[in-house]
């Protein structure tokens, strides 16, 4: 093998890592995620409070009685930045009948806050950093898995939680049921 094919070889070997990693792997993680949910609903709605994007602090339990989708996210991550279109579209078809999305930025606000404008966000947006990847913990998410979306029922209960990308029809298949 010359020089250059060789190096061919690893650029395109990590290329196609890179893209298991992206997409493999966290469609692995949400059917494990999923599996666990469907067999256990013994975690519930919990209130946290974080900031939002104007520094005031918002505590979840407002959300409390709806569907509500609580969705972890960072700018950096590109799962993230491809289900946000689909969310916003969700959430402006739903909203009127009792459904809310809240997202969580774990990265810098700043960012955050230019992230949102670019793609037009008209959910709630919330800024965790650390904090935000704790209670992603607390809610299941062990592997650190970004994005990581939870569904509560009106009634508090998980009905589902996935690491990775989760589409449009995935979403609606999740939320329908509950409205």
């Amino acid at each position: 093998m010359t020089s250059n094919s060789k190096k061919i070889a690893i650029i395109l070997t990590i290329m196609i890592t890179a893209l298991l990693w992206i997409f493999w792997l966290p469609g692995n993680l949400r059917q494990e995620q999923s599996e666990i949910i469907q067999k256990s609903h013994s975690l519930k709605f919990q209130d946290f409070s974080l900031p939002d994007l104007k520094g005031q602090s918002q505590s979840f339990a407002q959300w409390q009685g709806k569907v509500v989708l609580l969705n972890f996210w960072a700018t950096w991550c590109p799962p993230c930045r491809y289900e946000m279109p689909d969310f916003v579209e969700v959430y402006d078809q739903y909203k009127d009948q009792n459904f809310v999305i809240i997202g969580v930025g774990t990265d810098d606000p700043a960012k955050i806050a230019k992230f949102v404008e670019q793609l037009n966000v008209s959910y709630p947006i919330l800024v965790g950093g650390r904090e935000a990847m704790q209670i992603s913990y607390q809610y299941g998410n062990h592997s650190g898995a970004l994005p990581y979306s939870i569904i509560f029922d009106q009634q508090g209960n998980i009905r589902y939680r996935a690491g990775g990308m989760m589409t449009k029809k995935q979403l609606l298949a999740q939320i329908k049921p509950l409205l």
